[in-house]
């Protein structure tokens, strides 16, 4: 039997700092919605490891649901896809999630991964992948490029640097970040706490329950659609890699 790999992807976000009409994940990008592009690296990536049972679960609203089932029945039939409620918080919304988990062993994988990373490319899934075979928890990450300043802010909302700590000892962490289904559902219970409701990243939720994560290096490109901004920098990384809109006959 095929080990399985669940990608857990939160798609339930308002958008609110995008500000445009359109939700975040339907943002057109050189051709392809958002949320297109995110499983069309899923997609490659369940194409490239037939030999891995891949399973995706979506976990979006209402409102977005029926748009998202479009896209998923017309260009990705092969993907066994299915979908979550999502919640208030990120962090509910995986909860939510990984309760839609089905059938899986011990030693399967979860990798959960922003609906709106949408250039993630599938070496990044699989690098994640590969140190979940040493480490529970793996995330990919990159380096720290901008010197940080540790800092406090004062009531009148002055910054004031009380530190500058070397930028080689930080990395930034993105997604995928993925756990063996064992030592996932040591988290759920922190998941489903005041605490764990509110933390916006998975990696914090692992280390809190005393988990050791491992991180992998992946690309500067695997940026979070969040701002106007980020929509401009992702057609340019799209068109800079000549890739093949998955809309195009």
């Amino acid at each position: 039997m095929n080990k399985k790999c669940y990608f857990l992807i939160p798609a339930a976000g308002s958008g609110k700092r995008m500000g445009g009409p359109v939700p975040k994940l339907m943002i057109d990008v050189l051709g392809s919605p958002v949320i297109a592009r995110t499983i069309s690296a899923i997609d490659d990536y369940a194409s490239s490891y037939p030999d891995i049972d891949c399973r995706v679960i979506l976990i979006t609203t209402d409102d977005l649901k029926p748009k998202l089932m479009s896209i998923v029945t017309d260009f990705f039939p092969e993907l066994d896809i299915t979908y979550a409620e999502g919640g208030a918080t990120r962090a509910i919304s995986v909860l939510n999630g990984i309760r839609a988990i089905e059938d899986a062993d011990p030693e399967d994988i979860v990798l959960i991964h922003d609906g709106a990373r949408c250039l993630v490319t599938k070496e990044e899934i699989a690098a994640v992948y590969e140190g979940l075979e040493s480490s529970p928890v793996c995330a990919v990450a990159v380096p720290v490029k901008d010197t940080l300043k540790k800092t406090t802010i004062s009531k009148d909302g002055k910054v004031t640097v009380e530190s500058t700590p070397n930028r080689s000892d930080y990395y930034a962490v993105r997604t995928p970040q993925g756990f063996r289904y064992s030592e996932l559902m040591k988290c759920v219970d922190y998941y489903a706490s005041e605490e764990g409701t509110h933390a916006t990243d998975d990696t914090l939720i692992a280390e809190r329950c005393g988990l050791p994560v491992t991180l992998v290096e992946g690309s500067y490109a695997n940026i979070k659609i969040t701002t106007p901004e980020d929509v401009a920098v992702a057609r340019e990384i799209v068109r800079s890699r000549w890739q093949k809109q998955p809309f195009e006959d």
